[in-house]
């Protein structure tokens, strides 16, 4: 696994990168004993790291054991998750854990924003004065803005963004990657042979089904579900159209909890998020909107601990956990404030700007 190393004066700071699991918790206990060889005071600063496993938690214990009285280290900027495994197996009673819930010290260099009920407000259809005034200040900063949609761009531009110009767009749930420019950078394709399934369930024509490839979006027929949530939603409604053997990076379903559930169980490599109560995006399992932002930190050079992320809805939990820091607004399900670094207030007052200017990211 990767690990940066600093040293300042006597301190030496070690900084794992993903995560600490089976896979690479033996790395990690070799690095730090190494380390406690050579120093006697470390730190173990978690912020790029994504989570930690039971055999990275017996790393943990199996250094403290050998190394005695002869030296010590201090943990921080743990993320909520791995702070909730360290308070559940009492590793907050037996090591010195320091964490900055309030994230004052940021040095963020990119926010991503989902669309629907974050930037946009279904309750007056438009974006907040406030929101658009907030972004405009971001970028004067040099800070990046870059939107995270389970929308196509199409579609997306259809959309009532005007006074917003994005310097990214990470578009089908993070699976087609855009630049400023919306070049696509990186795609996340499904496997083709679970789209054989996906086809075959669009053919069929039981449920009101979407195909999408990196240019075109179609549908197998319409009906008033489809059409009431394409209305909730401010979307519009695909053309019906024929499968012609072309990548397919996510399908939209209009579907009952119960047919979701169906569909959960029958795709192998495949996962499924609600954008509405009868809306569903369907991906590859390895993609999603954390994916997509990976993939611009790496084309960015860009480190997670500089990023922050903005949501409301289920296909936003991924992107926010995975985000130096997350943040749910106000109108957001619950399972987001759960997870999320910071719950902010409503989109329809304000929430965009006042979790700016929480973090003192503009005045």
């Amino acid at each position: 696994m990767k690990i940066d190393k600093q040293k300042t004066g006597e301190l030496l700071t070690l900084t794992p990168y993903g995560r600490i699991d089976a896979l690479s918790a033996n790395e990690f206990g070799e690095e730090l004993l190494a380390a406690l060889n050579e120093n006697d005071n470390l730190i173990i600063d978690l912020r790029e790291c994504e989570y930690i496993s039971s055999s990275g938690l017996r790393a943990f214990l199996t250094v403290k054991k050998e190394m005695g009285s002869r030296g010590a280290f201090s943990i921080i900027n743990a993320n909520r998750e791995i702070m909730e495994v360290f308070d559940m197996t009492g590793f907050t009673d037996i090591f010195h854990i320091e964490n900055n819930d309030d994230k004052k010290d940021l040095n963020i260099k990119v926010i991503f924003f989902d669309i629907d009920g974050t930037l946009l407000s279904h309750t007056t259809g438009s974006v907040p004065e406030s929101t658009i005034r907030s972004i405009k200040k971001l970028q004067e900063k040099g800070i990046k803005v870059v939107v995270a949609t389970g929308r196509d761009i199409v579609e997306m531009k259809k959309l009532p963004l005007d006074g917003i110009d994005f310097d990214g767009y990470l578009t089908l749930n993070g699976n087609i990657c855009l630049d400023k420019d919306e070049k696509m950078f990186a795609g996340n394709e499904i496997d083709p042979g679970e789209v054989e399934v996906l086809v075959s369930i669009f053919e069929a024509g039981r449920i009101p089904f979407v195909l999408i490839g990196e240019e075109s979006r179609y549908i197998n027929y319409v009906d008033d579900v489809v059409i009431k949530t394409q209305e909730s939603t401010h979307g519009t409604i695909p053309d019906i159209g024929e499968y012609k053997d072309e990548k397919i990076y996510q399908c939209l379903a209009f579907v009952d909890s119960e047919t979701r559930m169906k569909l959960e169980k029958m795709l192998d490599h495949c996962s499924i998020t609600s954008w509405n109560d009868t809306g569903i995006d369907i991906i590859a399992k390895t993609g999603g909107k954390a994916a997509g932002i990976q993939k611009f930190l790496d084309k960015e050079n860009i480190s997670r601990s500089q990023t922050m992320a903005f949501g409301d809805g289920e296909n936003d939990l991924t992107m926010l956990k995975f985000a130096g820091t997350g943040v749910a607004l106000g109108n957001a399900r619950d399972i987001l404030k759960q997870n999320a670094d910071y719950v902010t207030d409503h989109i329809d007052n304000d929430g965009i700007e006042k979790a700016l200017i929480h973090f003192g990211l503009i005045d």
